[in-house]
């Protein structure tokens, strides 16, 4: 009893005097590090390389910058295309196709896609503040299935996620999506591509600021006006070489073909994204909550053709 008084007695004196003096003593940036490295161990500047610490969930998790936009998810929905959309491109798949929240166009599937914020909306579902489970067709998850569908045509097998793992709690993201990459990674052994698809967010006041955002994440190809894409590094993750080289590799690639489609990648120095789980592991977002999921969907068939011809190039 005596030992935990004492402990007691030395944390309330670290939180009346100690703290305050850390928290004037240091410019904002370090005093932020502090406290993502306090919060969130993954994001520890460190260099701990531990099986325990790469195991961990990427805890520094999107919403906590600036560019990202706060999380409100509602009731989950069955997945499903809306073939009523104007797309053409648009493939209606059969929720019968998906078991378990696991779709395989082939049984021994070499590439899985699957959805760490299967929440995340297009602006023509502002819902949530752009997350939502209520409006699947105009999701994230649209995209993700219109994507399986575009590469399983061009002979891939794939395993798509569908399951919601910002859901109860979004700050736990990356931990679900991990346990879900694991399991598919343990149950079919030739998965060597993982792609955790996203769609950007950005904070949206104003029509001026979603017209701005639109211009920024839109470009037109054959007269239809389509989504931009680009990848995510993680730079924590023990690879992150290998990582960084794949998303240079393709965006390279992609700008040869597609010059106004691809943007240049973002690098968040604090994350991991389960990156380090597959040979090689992409977090694409395409489009934004400042585009349509038409357009988002739109693009799909000019991502589908770049993954394709990349990887049957460099297999």
């Amino acid at each position: 009893m005596l030992r935990k008084a004492k402990k007691i007695i030395s944390i309330a004196c670290i939180l009346t005097f100690v703290l305050p003096i850390i928290s004037y003593s240091i410019d904002k940036e370090e005093f932020l590090k502090f406290l993502i490295e306090s919060s969130y161990p993954e994001a520890s500047t460190n260099n701990d390389n531990s099986k325990e610490e790469k195991d961990k969930e990427d805890k520094t998790a999107n919403n906590k910058e600036k560019d990202y936009i706060k999380v409100h998810i509602g009731e989950e929905n069955v997945p499903t295309l809306n073939n009523k959309s104007d797309n053409k491109e648009n493939i209606s798949v059969a929720s019968s196709e998906y078991k378990n929240d696991i779709r395989l166009t082939k049984e021994d599937p070499t590439m899985l896609i699957y959805h760490s914020h299967a929440g995340e909306t297009y602006s023509d579902s502002p819902e949530g503040n752009y997350h939502s489970q209520n409006n699947r067709d105009k999701s994230v998850l649209e995209v993700g299935t219109l994507l399986t569908e575009q590469l399983s045509q061009k002979g891939w097998g794939v395993a798509h996620s569908t399951k919601y793992h910002d859901y109860p709690d979004f700050t736990k993201s990356y931990a679900s999506s991990l346990e879900t990459v694991k399991s598919m990674l343990n149950n079919h052994k030739n998965i060597n591509i993982a792609i955790d698809l996203h769609r950007d967010g950005r904070d949206l006041n104003t029509d001026a600021d979603m017209q701005k955002e639109n211009e920024r994440m839109t470009t037109t190809y054959n007269g239809e006006k389509v989504a931009k894409f680009f990848f995510v590094v993680g730079m924590k993750n023990t690879n992150v070489d290998e990582v960084q080289e794949l998303a240079e590799d393709i965006t390279k690639f992609a700008q040869s073909k597609y010059p106004e489609l691809v943007l240049p990648i973002v690098k968040k120095q604090y994350g991991k994204f389960n990156q380090y789980m597959a040979k090689n592991h992409m977090l694409i977002e395409i489009g934004s909550n400042g585009t349509s999921s038409d357009e988002a969907k739109a693009s799909v068939k000019y991502v589908a053709e770049i993954l394709d011809e990349y990887f049957k190039q460099n297999r």
